[in-house]
């Protein structure tokens, strides 16, 4: 069977290559590198019978992400007489016996029972650990087939165990790779690109991502120049505060355009630490974030803690809340809220960050004072020798956790969801 690819010309050789036991694929948003993983897996699946693991931190991504984005380039290369689909599991067959199996790690005990996998695709390898990394290398030990771990990321941290193991530790100089784009070692090929190899991305996309220059250099160096970040001492930079009667008439034109716009997040506390109730209004247009109000209260038991969230109640607006309390969602839900948990997972704590920092501004209403305190006065903690960690932090900041679940379903379509916006070559 012969197939027309499209693909970018910087990944032709990526696509070609198999003589590796790792594919180290990092570059800037949009620059297509999930795609061409995802096209090379596929065409694989057809040329040989694979079982292929593909894994994400956190299971509830992979459906819109790698699973969405098989798909399309299954239809878009008209094979969906090879393959067949189920959704609950995930999972993809191809008619030679080639499969697609997806996990999360926040399900491990899943993940223990997976044999016989030969291909592993780590889509934002960054998010999870560095031991879970071994645990998945370790499970790639199937008789008489070539074995692959495809790790795909955008440059975040040089903090992050992906830089210390795949650039530090192996002897890789960083702007070398950003200098040759490709390189080759025993075991690793490693790839590096940036969203202006794409040529199927327009010239908006690449504009908006060029705008993070202004608005937060550090976005910038990994968004548009796909370059690893340095941790700074502040989680935020991109925040303000603006006066209440000014951010309540914008919320109030945004919310014209429906719910959509709108976010309600809650983090449970007690004793020690607060409740928080964080409700926020996006300007998709202008990428800006908008924090109009917030609860914050403490030594509340759960029917105090619903009266004094009775005045937000509505029969249609969802509130997320921590998953470590079910038991307070559900009396929450049964007074009459629409609430729902937030997903768990420590991927997921740096994914909400990370959707936090990527808007060009945060600006919070100078009523909510608590929200402003703790996104400006949040920040990582060293570690022994000296280096900002991006996962630990300084304080604990109930309301930023509370943004974090409020925004879980928000999906970044101008970002990182640009890759799987078009099919073909993105």
């Amino acid at each position: 069977m012969e197939i027309n690819i499209q693909a970018n010309d910087h990944f032709i050789d990526y696509l070609n290559n198999w003589d590796k036991r790792f594919y180290y694929v990092v570059g800037g948003y949009g620059s297509s590198k999930s795609y061409h993983t995802a096209l090379k897996l596929t065409l694989k699946a057809i040329q040989e019978k694979r079982r292929i693991l593909v894994v994400r931190s956190v299971y509830r991504t992979i459906k819109e992400s790698c699973f969405s984005l098989l798909k399309g380039i299954i239809s878009n290369y008209n094979l969906n007489g090879f393959f067949s689909y189920t959704l609950n599991p995930l999972h993809i067959r191809c008619r030679n016996g080639s499969e697609f199996i997806f996990m999360g790690l926040d399900d491990s005990e899943k993940l223990k029972s997976i044999d016989n996998v030969d291909m592993i695709w780590i889509e934002e390898c960054s998010e999870i650990s560095y031991n879970a990394f071994n645990e998945l290398n370790g499970r790639l030990r199937a008789l008489g087939k070539d074995l692959h771990i495809f790790l795909t990321n955008n440059p975040v941290s040089v903090n992050n165990w992906t830089y210390e193991r795949f650039i530090k530790k192996a002897n890789i100089n960083e702007n070398d790779l950003y200098d040759k784009r490709i390189i080759l070692t025993d075991d690793t090929y490693y790839h590096h690109s940036v969203v202006t190899d794409n040529a199927f991305v327009n010239d908006e996309y690449i504009q908006q991502l060029k705008n993070f220059e202004t608005y937060d250099p550090e976005r910038y160096r990994i968004a548009f120049q796909g370059k690893f970040g340095i941790v700074g001492e502040r989680v935020f930079t991109n925040v303000s505060k603006a006066n209440d009667t000014e951010v309540q008439a914008i919320v109030k034109e945004l919310s014209k355009y429906g719910l959509g716009n709108l976010y309600d997040g809650l983090d449970y506390g007690f004793s020690i630490s607060y409740n928080a109730l964080v409700r926020m209004a996006i300007d998709r247009e202008n990428n800006v974030l908008y924090v109009y109000d917030e609860l914050y209260n403490k030594n509340l038991i759960t029917s105090e803690l619903i009266a004094s969230m009775n005045y937000i109640k509505q029969k249609h607006r969802e509130i997320i809340a921590d998953s470590a309390r079910p038991e307070t969602t559900e009396e929450i839900r049964r007074a009459g809220f629409k609430i729902i948990n937030a997903e768990k997972g420590q991927g997921s704590v740096l994914d909400g960050l990370q959707k936090l920092k990527s808007f060009y501004k945060i600006i919070v209403s100078d009523k909510c004072i608590n929200t402003y305190r703790e996104l400006t006065e949040l920040c990582h903690e060293k570690d022994k020798n000296g280096n900002y960690v991006e996962n630990r932090f300084t304080l604990d900041p109930h309301t930023v956790d509370a943004m974090r679940y409020g925004l879980e379903k928000y999906k970044q379509t101008t970002f990182k969801n640009g890759e799987i916006k078009k099919p073909m070559g993105v």
